[in-house]
């Protein structure tokens, strides 16, 4: 896996000749493992760094603006209600997956109930 992943990054990321910045993400600290051996210039910001807060997810405004432009505004106080749930740094953040889910719904039936779409992202099974 590792010799896989190091080829698949190191093509796209190192010797890419029409790529001059590129941002990873997800939970693991790459810049200490040896999987990007070849790669260099890593930068960790994580949930705990104010000045990155706002860039983990939606702000009020990012909410408000995406119902404006699909005339949605009304929702606005539910979406808040079941997708405001994250406080990176000083921000309050909305989950962007919920809440692009909720409004894709919205449009295709305007009383669509919000859901919880992170539940079927991963597989979080347990075993006894």
């Amino acid at each position: 896996m590792t010799s896989l992943i190091r080829g698949m990054f190191g093509l796209a990321l190192k010797s890419n000749d029409f790529l001059q910045f590129a941002v990873l993400t997800g939970c693991l600290r790459v810049s200490k493992e040896s999987i990007f051996t070849g790669l260099n210039n890593f930068k960790v910001l994580s949930i705990l760094d104010e000045r990155f807060d706002e860039q983990f997810g939606f702000t009020d405004k990012e909410v408000q603006e995406l119902l404006a432009a699909y005339h949605l505004e009304s929702h606005f106080t539910e979406i808040k209600e079941w997708y405001d749930g994250y406080r990176f740094g000083e921000a309050d953040i909305y989950c962007p997956w919920d809440v692009i889910n909720h409004i894709d719904h919205l449009l295709d039936n305007p009383n669509a109930k919000p859901q919880a779409y992170w539940i079927n992202t991963s597989g979080n099974g347990q075993t006894l």
